[in-house]
């Protein structure tokens, strides 16, 4: 969750004390409300911290400052501070910082740090039950994370949205003048919020979702501990061998063949579903190859982007040249021609010397690639493609 920890905090305080707050006066809400929003923030006061030290802050969900533990014992330290200041503090100051509003916010401190790390587990992985080692999830199981899909077309993004909603509701409600227009309007861009979400559930569940590698119940960010994040490390294990050309070409016929079962959304002009597939992360003859790269987590988007920015001089953090395309140059002049039929070569469908489709030969006689018709991800046999493009010229290369 990127926007809405502050204002789950809000939301859930301004649920769970309610009766508690509506006691204290209206410069103390606003206190209280400011509080409860920073404290929803707090825990992801370790990203900053990290950043300067060795350890990369994308880890940051990994460690004992965003554990349940952790938080219980600050929370802790806060009571015994609250209850040292309740003594020392005189009458004037007491009348500021009086008892009612300490004890508000000794629990809004709970309540925020504790909402934080509940988003945390919604639908992503964190080491929230410190010491242990396993990465817990609530539905990150279910609806797990697809490597080509936008964070805008995601159920968390819809989540967001939701609570960014609920918030604003719970801040008109509390500090404006009521209309029953602005009511009207917030609870309607809730409702189409909420089908939203659904809709995203449903695409999710519609796609391949594996964007990271986990072994021992644990999300693997850095396998080579370089502090590069693996999906833009361009050689995970620093061996001075670029990801592209250190792929099992077994175990990648072995996934490809797996997936190519006609149940993945592949995106293409079929239906206004596959339309909408290229935002969802559904599958393009690129992206299939990609996937049965990241499988071995090794990613080959950071080789490409290299290879761009020294064969085109890019000085600019947007790459607009499609990787689909940059595949291609990359093994025209990297790779090695071989028989058409050869297992775990790339296929390219060429017409005058432009791209026009790849895939991967999984046998002698078939091939996963994404044609035109198809709904969803399936192998088909290369006779069959040969047909579909018969004026068209096919090679087949090999990276070694």
């Amino acid at each position: 969750m990127y926007i809405a920890h502050g204002p789950l905090s809000y939301v859930l305080n301004e649920r769970i004390q309610s009766k508690k707050i509506s006691k204290l006066n209206s410069t103390e809400q606003l206190l209280v409300g400011l509080l409860s929003f920073l404290f929803g923030i707090f825990p992801d006061i370790d990203i900053l911290l990290l950043s300067m030290t060795k350890t990369p802050p994308f880890l940051h969900h990994t460690l004992f400052s965003h554990s349940i533990l952790f938080y219980l014992l600050l929370w802790i330290v806060l009571n015994g501070a609250i209850l040292i200041l309740k003594k020392v503090l005189n009458s004037n100051s007491k009348k500021v910082f009086n008892r009612e509003l300490l004890d508000v916010i000794q629990l809004s401190f709970l309540i925020g740090v504790m909402s934080h790390l509940f988003a945390d587990i919604l639908f992503s992985h964190s080491r929230v039950l410190f010491p242990i080692e396993r990465q817990v999830t609530i539905l990150g199981g279910l609806f797990q994370t697809n490597y080509f899909a936008s964070y805008l077309f995601t159920p968390l993004f819809a989540i967001e949205i939701i609570i960014l909603i609920l918030f604003t509701l719970a801040i008109y409600k509390r500090y404006f003048k009521q209309k029953k227009v602005v009511f009207t309007l917030l609870h309607f861009t809730l409702g189409i919020t909420t089908l939203f979400f659904s809709f995203n559930c449903y695409m999710n569940l519609q796609t391949y979702n594996r964007a990271y590698t986990f072994r021992n119940n644990k999300k693997v960010m850095d396998y080579d501990f370089d502090g590069i994040e693996d999906r833009y490390d361009s050689d995970i294990g620093n061996r001075g061998i670029k990801n592209i050309y250190r792929v099992d070409r077994k175990e990648m016929i072995r996934f490809v063949e797996s997936i190519s079962n006609d149940r993945y959304l592949v995106t293409n002009n079929t239906s206004w579903i596959n339309k909408l597939g290229l935002y969802y992360g559904g599958f393009t003859s690129y992206r299939v190859i990609s996937q049965a790269y990241r499988e071995q987590n090794l990613a080959i988007e950071p080789v490409l982007r290299e290879y761009a920015q020294e064969k085109y001089k890019l000085n600019s953090y947007t790459l607009k040249i499609p990787y689909s395309i940059l595949l291609y140059e990359y093994i025209l002049e990297n790779g090695r021609e071989t028989e058409l039929n050869t297992p775990g070569g790339v296929l390219f469908i060429v017409n005058d010397n432009e791209i026009v489709n790849y895939g991967i030969i999984t046998n002698e006689d078939m091939v996963s690639i994404v044609l035109d018709s198809d709904k969803k991800l399936a192998l088909h046999t290369l006779e069959s493609v040969q047909n579909r493009y018969e004026d068209m010229e096919f090679r087949t290369y090999l990276l070694e």
